[in-house]
């Protein structure tokens, strides 16, 4: 990835000089884009570099400063404003003191240095950048796939300057639903994220979401899952909304265990409202379920224990659920339950009632109230696996 603060070492662009904002230097450069006028939110996603060449626009303070204001606002990678020209003589003061207000990188371009060949030699680099990240992406795509990598992946991955054997965390990011133009932003912020965060591991599409990879330390997975929980954050805020799944590992071996893990649990964050980022063992029971290959099975039993209820999501249907999760969360006892669902004793033992005839189930009995209670905690999992 091309990032703010080596622009000026791309061979040809030498001219190009920061001039505030260098604590943003660590800002990935997607694309060059040519701002017409001030105006440009609607045309940028995240990461472009923003240049001014005042040809068609007659540039005033306030409009680098609105420009600056919005380029931070949506993830720009920074401005490059081109002076000593007729149009635009020099940056003005106040813009570069915004510039370093906002860790915003504000870059100045001689105007005798043509554009053309500036756009060219950016986007040649940005390309060859990529390129070389496609292969280390088809090299992970491959663990992925691979129960046991061969000496010769791991020595490829060593050339490509992974750590074969460090501990990581991996993350399962699901979007909720990507509007059109959504999916080159969602992209450049995981990217970003995981740039800021110093991952040797690229950004990789698995099935309907991606996988990310961090340096870790197995003993300090609250940590991790603090990192991941931001992530969370940053694309809320950004509008991306999702689930992520997260696990570890430790050497490029157990890669492929550990991605399963994380899409699995990305799976069971699905469907909880009340939150969104889960670790693998948060799943408790469920690893054991989430490993079986058989479905089918799982879902026949799912079936034959919640009867009417299974794949109900109607309002009763939840309420009874909900009273159902509560009264195992509390041991079956009839006086927490009522005093955690905040309602009268008479009006659970209504529900469980109703509950008992749904599913053909004794809540009395051991065997039968062991089995509803791993029903109900399968069947969301199940359901987003195909049978």
């Amino acid at each position: 990835m091309i990032k703010a603060q080596s622009l000026s070492l791309i061979p040809g662009l030498e001219e190009i000089t920061l001039r505030a904002g260098e604590q943003g230097g660590e800002n990935v450069i997607r694309w060059p884009y040519v701002a017409e006028n001030n105006d440009i939110g609607d045309w940028i996603s995240g990461g472009e570099l923003i240049f001014v060449t005042g040809l068609n626009w007659q540039w005033q303070t306030e409009d680098f400063i609105q420009l600056i204001n919005l380029g931070k606002q949506k993830q720009a990678s920074g401005l490059v404003i081109l002076t000593n020209s007729p149009y635009i003589k020099s940056i003005p003061e106040q813009v570069l003191t915004l510039a370093n207000q906002l860790s915003f990188p504000v870059f100045e371009q001689p105007y005798s240095l043509p554009m053309v060949k500036v756009t060219e030699l950016l986007s040649n680099s940005i390309i060859k950048s990529d390129l070389a990240h496609q292969s280390t992406r088809a090299l992970m795509e491959h663990l992925l796939t691979s129960s046991s990598p061969a000496e010769m992946t791991l020595i490829k991955a060593v050339e490509f300057g992974i750590n074969t054997t460090g501990a990581f965390s991996i993350a399962m990011v699901v979007p909720k639903r990507l509007q059109k133009g959504d999916l080159s932003h969602c992209q450049f912020l995981l990217n970003k994220f995981l740039s800021d965060h110093q991952s040797e591991f690229p950004l990789l599409e698995y099935h309907q979401g991606w996988l990310l990879s961090l340096p870790s330390q197995l003993e300090q997975q609250e940590q991790s899952l603090t990192k991941w929980k931001a992530l969370y954050k940053i694309l809320n805020q950004q509008g991306v909304s999702c689930n992520i799944g997260v696990s570890e590992g430790q050497g490029l071996q157990q890669l492929r265990r550990a991605a399963l893990q994380a899409i699995q649990t990305a799976d069971f964050a699905l469907y909880q409202e009340t939150n969104h980022v889960f670790h693998y063992q948060d799943l408790g029971i469920l690893q054991l379920f989430s490993g079986i290959e058989d479905y089918a099975q799982l879902n026949l039993f799912c079936q034959n224990n919640l009867g009417d209820l299974y794949n109900r999501f109607d309002k009763q249907s939840d309420l009874l659920k909900n009273t159902l999760s509560c009264y195992f969360k509390n041991l079956g006892s009839a006086r927490q339950t009522a005093a955690a669902l905040k309602i009268h004793r008479n009006t659970l033992t209504h529900r469980l009632k109703r509950i008992e005839i749904l599913t053909g189930n004794n809540l009395s009995d051991v065997q039968q109230r062991l089995c509803l209670q791993n029903a109900l905690a399968m069947e969301r999992l199940i359901l987003t696996k195909p049978i």
